[in-house]
């Protein structure tokens, strides 16, 4: 951020900067240059209706700025696609080859350790970057100190998750024992995600995000590899946390190849206190958050046993491989957010981003619902399909929803912590946890679904409205309607007589094309990115 923060009885305070003639943001004394520089557009200035000049955020033609950030969620997006198709492949490879049962302790697994990451993840992630990004010379202190953390926290937790197993005493040992090993492994990638912070605060996530790439594909291997030998449920642990491993060894090599050492002398108690400072809410929010997220499958697992799990996890992995695309968005407009929270630049980064959720979540929604039997028939078999349509249509909307709802959250944390993220987050989870206990004895995981979806609505909902102080009015119609009118005419297809692939074929054509009409009228900002996206002698020139 270019607005440098102020701990004061335990509370992040912001400190408001006056923007100075030469581009400096001058404040407190100090002078912090911004790297945002003005740049006019190719059409020339514009002007209101009235004759006067309109504000710079008022422009509706692209960017050096907004070009770039296109371009990183490419990047990302292309690398996180073939990073969750890797694990879609460890997931059908489990489903197909370990059973119902085996494969809903490996769901589960996976399940308690996402939510056990919330604990040394904290918000400390997002705490660098803002710091990080508007004093990049604190970036190896704060490095040093997020690691340090981290180590700790990671340590704590898994010593109370093994506690807790050993008090429950489970009668298969070595279903236990490989339980606790995902767990391990899941809460050792949160040292990966440290690094890609450190990334992130740089603005420059594309190398990283093709190291984690590789990382997938190594575990994606290892894992399909122990299932085709037969080793069962512990053989696929250890080749998961086997390649887990790899992480955060190879985002370390990386990030110090690229310049950045964590600083381990500017480690201290007060250094570490003042890191905490101000990440209470951010904690809470991410705590809150990852149960939204999980608690579905551990309210299963209490009241219906591993095999609903199972049969639940199979249409769930397509919501998880899915939601992507929202840290794919997150991570390329959150730095842009946090280094001019202005409510008009934020909330002109939040509409872009939904613009993007929309174009992919819209059709992705309408290929659930209309042929959600064929695509779980292809991917995990007759039994998981027959089983588990009706609860991949409850959860069809769920990845716009959620994606909505978490870049509302990134778009009001963007100017420091805010207690408006939390309780939209809070309501959503009061919501979640009191229709998840009414519902999933009667109805198993059809209610998880319903459950879901409702707590994501109720999420956005909330965040929209608690959001115009920060992000002012999303203007959502003009973004949304493209995604939505397109999938509707690419709806004829699915639905008609055909097999899956000439099907989604005619769709995807019909969508494209119809989505490209209609954006090219209503909001024409979206082609010019795109097309400005791929010309590299536009771009350099508007740099």
């Amino acid at each position: 951020m270019d607005q440098p923060f102020r701990d004061m009885a335990g509370v992040l305070h912001i400190e408001q900067l006056a923007r100075a003639p030469n581009g400096s943001r001058v404040g407190g004394g100090a002078v912090v240059k911004t790297r945002h520089r003005p740049v006019r557009s190719r059409f020339g200035r514009l002007h209101k209706p009235n004759g006067t000049a309109a504000e710079p955020g008022d422009r509706a033609e692209p960017t050096s700025g907004t070009v770039r950030t296109a371009r990183t969620i490419v990047v990302l997006g292309v690398t996180e696609v073939i990073g969750k198709l890797s694990m879609v492949l460890v997931v059908i490879g489990a489903a197909r080859l370990l059973g119902v049962a085996d494969f809903g302790v490996f769901a589960y697994a996976l399940a308690v350790g996402a939510l056990a990451t919330t604990v040394p993840l904290w918000g400390y992630d997002t705490i660098v970057v803002q710091r990080a990004s508007a004093a990049p010379e604190r970036l190896r202190a704060l490095l040093a100190e997020l690691l340090v953390m981290r180590t700790g926290l990671v340590a704590l937790v898994f010593a109370i998750i093994c506690g807790a197993l050993v008090l429950s005493r489970p009668s298969d040992s070595d279903t236990a024992l490989a339980g606790l090993i995902v767990v391990a492994a899941v809460l050792l990638d949160t040292f990966t995600e440290a690094y890609r912070s450190a990334a992130a605060a740089q603005q420059r996530q594309n190398t990283i995000a093709v190291v984690h790439l590789m990382q997938r594909l190594l575990t994606a291997a290892w894992v399909l590899t122990a299932l085709l030998l037969d080793t069962g449920l512990m053989g696929l642990a250890v080749a998961y946390f086997a390649g887990t491993a790899v992480g955060p060894v190879a985002a370390m090599l990386l990030i110090r190849r690229q310049g950045t050492r964590a600083d381990w002398s500017a480690v201290s108690v007060g250094s570490l206190v003042r890191l905490n400072r101000g990440t209470w809410m951010i904690g809470l929010e991410s705590i809150v958050a990852m149960a939204l997220f999980r608690l579905d499958t551990l309210f299963l697992g209490w009241l219906a046993g591993n095999r609903v799990v199972g049969l639940y996890a199979a249409p769930y992995r397509l919501l998880e491989t899915a939601v992507f695309v929202c840290w794919v968005v997150s991570r390329a407009v959150f730095p842009l957010m946090a280094s001019d929270p202005r409510p008009h630049r934020v909330r002109r980064h939040t509409e872009r981003g939904i613009g993007v959720l929309a174009a992919v979540f819209i059709p992705y929604m309408t290929v659930l619902l209309c042929r959600g039997h064929d695509v779980l028939l292809l991917l995990y078999g007759e039994q998981f399909a027959d089983a588990g349509t009706d609860t991949l249509r409850w959860l069809a909307p769920a990845p716009l929803l959620f994606g909505i709802a978490y870049l509302l959250s990134d778009a009001l944390t963007a100017a420091g912590p805010t207690l408006r993220a939390l309780t939209g987050a809070v309501t959503a989870l009061v919501v979640n946890v009191v229709l998840n206990l009414a519902l999933i004895p009667h109805y198993g995981g059809v209610a998880a679904a319903f459950t879901t979806s409702c707590s994501y609505a109720v999420a956005a909902v909330v965040l929209i409205l608690l959001g115009p102080a920060r992000i002012g009015r999303p203007r959502l119609t003009r973004t949304v309607l493209p995604a939505v009118v397109a999938s509707g005419l690419a709806a004829g297809p699915l639905l008609a007589p055909w097999p899956l692939a000439p099907a989604l074929l005619a769709a995807a054509v019909v969508y494209v094309s119809c989505w490209a009409a209609i954006a090219r009228r209503l909001d024409p900002e979206q082609i010019q990115v795109l097309r400005q996206m791929f010309r590299r002698r536009s771009v350099q020139k508007a740099q």
